[in-house]
C-alpha cells in the first residue's frame, strides 16, 4: 500500500475539499497579511477567517487592535491587491500566547571537589538506576 499524501484525502470528500479550500484561503490572506504588518505588530495579531470578502483579524491586546485600526485603509487595499476578493477587515480583541521557546538555563559551574563527590556518590549507586542516571545528568549539564 502507498502512501498518499494529506491533500488527496483532504479532497476526497466534498465537505473537507471545501474545508481544505478555505484554510488554503485563510492561509494565502495570512501570508499577504503578514507582509504587510509593521515587524513589531506581526506576532501580536493575526488572520481568524475570510467569509464573503470580510477579513476578520486576532489582536493580541486592546493596544494592538487601537494600532491595526489605524492601518486598516491601507490594509485593505494591500489585501485587495493580494488576494482580490477582499471588501473589509474587522479586528477583534482575542488574547492569544504567542509561541514560546524554550529557554535552556544556563549551566551552572560545579567545583571540582563536588563534582568529584556526585562521582562517588554515583558510582556507589547500582548502575541503570533512575538515580545513578539523574547524577550523571547533572554533571553532564553542570
Amino acid at each position: 500500500m502507498f502512501a498518499r499524501h494529506l491533500h488527496v484525502h483532504l479532497t476526497a470528500q466534498d465537505s473537507l475539499a471545501k474545508l481544505a479550500s478555505h484554510a488554503k484561503l485563510i492561509g494565502r490572506v495570512q501570508r499577504a497579511y503578514e507582509k504587510f504588518l509593521p515587524p513589531e505588530l506581526n506576532g501580536a495579531s493575526r488572520v481568524l477567517n475570510v467569509k464573503q470578502g470580510s477579513v476578520v483579524v486576532s489582536a493580541s491586546s486592546g493596544a494592538v487592535a487601537n494600532r491595526l485600526r489605524q492601518l486598516l485603509p491601507s490594509a485593505l487595499i494591500s489585501l485587495q491587491e493580494s488576494c482580490g476578493e477582499v471588501t473589509e477587515v474587522k479586528v477583534k480583541v482575542q488574547a492569544f500566547d504567542p509561541p514560546r521557546t524554550a529557554v535552556r538555563p544556563a549551566p551552572r559551574p560545579v567545583s571540582a571537589q563536588a563534582r568529584e563527590q556526585v562521582n562517588a556518590a554515583a558510582s556507589s549507586i547500582e548502575p541503570g538506576s533512575p538515580l545513578r542516571d539523574a547524577l550523571q545528568h547533572l554533571l553532564d549539564r553542570a
